[in-house]
């Protein structure tokens, strides 16, 4: 069943009071971690200062397509803690990879999902007979070139952050990939918590997509105190509850919907495991969010919490061409992922991420486009000649 926010009983279990945080960004990891009063030590693709703010140790390795590749990881895990020393949390890059999963499971606690989620979620007929078995709908799927393919996209299962979806008039599909038919509509995210075959809906999120170079549907960021009618968030309640019913779901994970032109709803995919639109809810929660998915998966369960009218928003800035970052930049509060002094981002490459927060819907949506109008000015000087362009 799905429970109502104040119905679920109190926490009981400890916290660790240290863990191994590994996601592709760490920032929102740590940062929750951090309130929770749990020492982090962290791997992700960047290090940025934010990260390494509110970790003991960070380790930097790269990854290809929003993942890790195992040698390096592997190695990473054990020069900062050594196998079984101390819990495993993950995020992003490592459910892509249930097998990279299951060897991290076989030296540390992990705290999450297990791999058999996992495979269910990343495995797309596996994945699309589960809505068929629980009534939910997604836009139409096939594992055959269609015979018109300008109204199809390209997808993979073990993508991140619409990484690899591309439009299927350009390409044919490949391994682990899967063409589903396009529908015009806007996107959106349920950030749930679950445990002991029920769930608690945080939050629901509007998310923003972005053309930028072969990627036409990037992740760039999101808002909440998405405008759903009551009928919507209960279908998508109802939808989340048999997802942990059939599954075993557990922890923070979240469900990403489209609405079509005709108010429909769609599901796209489930990330079984804390999404970064966490980030947008942390601050309601008494120590953040990654307490609450530690103890979810752990079966004991807090109570959600409300946002107090609050409406939150973040969006992520990609460098146009190299771009270095000068040792004088005074980086104002409302920017995170800072990059570190003498550094340089590679086009293409996060460069950092606007937030804002209001209690107005519409000062947000106007902050976060000011303060990126602002943010070349903060970079490289109001006077600078050569200003490197940013995608936001």
């Amino acid at each position: 069943m799905l429970s109502e926010a104040g119905k679920f009983r109190p926490a009981t279990a400890d916290l660790p009071s240290s863990l191994l945080v590994v996601s592709c960004s760490a920032r929102w990891l740590t940062r929750s971690a951090h309130r929770a009063g749990i020492r982090a030590l962290a791997i992700d693709h960047y290090g940025d200062a934010d990260t390494r703010a509110h970790a003991e140790q960070v380790r930097v390795v790269p990854g290809d397509q929003g993942s890790f590749q195992q040698p390096e990881l592997l190695d990473a895990c054990k020069e900062l803690a050594p196998a079984g020393s101390i819990p495993l949390v993950y995020g992003s890059g490592i459910d892509s990879k249930p097998e990279l999963l299951e060897t991290l499971a076989g030296a540390y606690r992990v705290i999450g999902n297990p791999p058999s989620i996992q495979r269910v979620f990343r495995d797309p007929p596996s994945f699309f007979k589960l809505l068929d078995a629980c009534g939910i709908p997604y836009p139409e799927v096939r594992y055959r070139p269609p015979a018109d393919p300008r109204s199809w996209l390209i997808k993979s299962g073990c993508s991140e952050g619409g990484k690899c979806v591309r439009f299927c008039a350009q390409e044919s599909a490949g391994p682990h990939e899967y063409y589903q038919r396009r529908i015009q509509g806007t996107v959106h995210s349920a950030l749930f918590l679950a445990g002991s075959g029920e769930a608690a809906v945080v939050g629901i999120s509007d998310l923003w997509t972005l053309g930028h170079g072969d990627r036409p549907f990037l992740f760039v960021g999101a808002v909440t105190a998405s405008d759903q009618t009551w009928t919507r968030r209960s279908q998508l309640e109802a939808w989340i509850a048999r997802l942990v019913q059939a599954t075993n779901l557990k922890g923070l994970n979240c469900m990403d919907f489209m609405i079509d032109r005709q108010g429909a709803l769609h599901v796209l995919e489930i990330n079984a495991r804390p999404s970064a639109t966490m980030a947008l809810y942390d601050p309601d929660f008494r120590r953040g969010l990654l307490a609450s998915h530690i103890l979810a998966v752990q079966d004991e369960y807090i109570e959600t919490a409300s946002t107090g009218g609050m409406t939150r928003a973040f969006r992520v800035v990609f460098a146009n061409r190299r771009t270095p970052v000068s040792p004088g930049i005074d980086w104002p509060c409302w920017v995170a992922d800072r990059p570190l002094a003498g550094t340089a981002i590679e086009a293409g490459q996060p460069l950092c991420t606007i937030q804002a927060e209001s209690r107005s819907r519409n000062e947000v949506l106007n902050l976060i486009q000011q303060r990126a109008a602002r943010l070349p000015d903060i970079l490289f000087g109001a006077t600078a000649s050569d200003k490197p362009p940013t995608h936001h």
